[in-house]
């Protein structure tokens, strides 16, 4: 008997995955539309950029499907559509046979998530800049199929307002804040080893966002805030070693 929280169709799923191509549907729309993938650690602000750059009109953030069941936050349950695309196990397992995800990833083996084919033709229907959040092996995966994507690497302005921020999202056991920042320690190091990312520094919302938009209309980024960027970066690495 499979235990409520996990897949049902586990060994189906990691079988679909182990080799996984999207189809050339896919990967054709990947090169018409423009696409920007947003990586950050936890408390960094990358969803509440997302929704600023989406609040201007010209991007669309494309609905991950997923295999687990609606939510309800803070007494609104999430929608179909709105959060995610609730698909049934054998429902996903179809699209993925036919290489119809951008990619998908199963997560603690109790669900499986995902962006499939219709949100890049919804983001080109639009005529609008497709936006996502996504982890570093998405983006190492996508290298091949998605070339002229840009990928994002979110970084906090400084430690001690991140802490202020992951802090204030409610009591968190120190377990579980100590395993946050270990993991935004693989992150932030992971990140700088890949000459893909573009790092930027959320230091205000407003500026952020204006920054992050002008460079992806440009289709270049500045060398010198890159540089002092990724300076940055190191320096939270070494805050980071002496916190843990």
């Amino acid at each position: 008997m499979v235990p409520n929280n996990k897949l049902a169709h586990l060994k189906d799923f990691q079988k679909a995955l182990k080799n996984y191509v999207p189809n050339i549907d896919v990967i054709d729309l990947l090169n018409q539309v423009q696409v920007v993938f947003l990586v950050a650690p936890a408390a960094s602000g990358r969803n509440t950029i997302i929704r600023n750059m989406i609040m201007t009109g010209k991007y669309y953030y494309l609905i991950s499907d997923t295999t687990r069941r609606p939510r309800i936050n803070n007494g609104v349950p999430e929608r179909n559509g709105e959060e995610y695309w609730f698909k049934s196990e054998l429902e996903f397992l179809d699209g993925l046979k036919r290489g119809e995800y951008i990619e998908a990833a199963i997560i603690h083996e109790q669900q499986v998530s995902g962006t499939s084919i219709s949100e890049l033709r919804t983001a080109l229907e639009k005529k609008l800049i497709a936006m996502t959040d996504i982890d570093i092996q998405g983006c190492d995966f996508l290298q091949d199929f998605a070339r002229d994507a840009h990928n994002i690497f979110v970084l906090p302005p400084d430690f001690d307002e991140w802490m202020r921020r992951m802090d204030g999202r409610g009591v968190m056991d120190p377990g579980e804040k100590k395993r946050r920042l270990q993991s935004a320690v693989s992150e932030i190091s992971s990140a700088l080893k890949r000459p893909y990312f573009k790092f930027l520094v959320n230091w205000d919302l407003r500026s952020t966002s204006e920054q992050l938009h002008e460079e992806i209309l440009n289709g270049a980024f500045d060398q010198d805030r890159q540089a002092e960027a990724r300076h940055h970066a190191i320096e939270l690495l070494a805050r980071l070693d002496s916190e843990l």
